[in-house]
């Protein structure tokens, strides 16, 4: 009988050992998936902010180059015509996208520092 139990309670440590290595798993798949998901999201905005300074840039300069009552030969253009779009335009990406920017990049590394802290033994946060 005790033979009995001594085999139903090493099965029970198998199994247990064997959960918590599949929950370690699971768990590292989850970090990186996380981590994945960060960076994607990262790169998405860096991208969004890369393109509309780069849109900036294309319609001020197609602005001047193309836009009409500055052909060649013509007297009356006026050289600074392009200052105001370029004004418009470049306080809108500093006033609207910088910010969000700024905000969702922090958020995420500021999420991940806080992952790590909780994943020291014993670690407290400060009140």
């Amino acid at each position: 009988m005790a033979s009995l139990l001594d085999e139903i309670n090493a099965q029970i440590l198998e199994i247990e050992s064997e959960n918590q290595q599949v929950e370690e798993e699971v768990e590292d798949q989850i970090k990186k998936r996380r981590a994945k998901d960060q960076s994607r999201i990262a790169w998405v905005i860096i991208w969004a902010f890369v393109i509309a300074i780069g849109s900036i840039f294309l319609f001020v300069f197609g602005y001047l180059l193309f836009a009409s009552g500055c052909e060649a030969g013509r007297v009356d253009c006026d050289p600074r015509r392009w200052e105001q779009p370029a004004t418009f335009l470049l306080g809108i990406v500093s006033s609207v996208l910088l910010p969000v920017v700024t905000l969702v990049l922090g958020y995420y590394f500021g999420k991940g520092r806080l992952n790590r802290f909780q994943e020291i033994p014993g670690a407290q946060r400060a009140a």
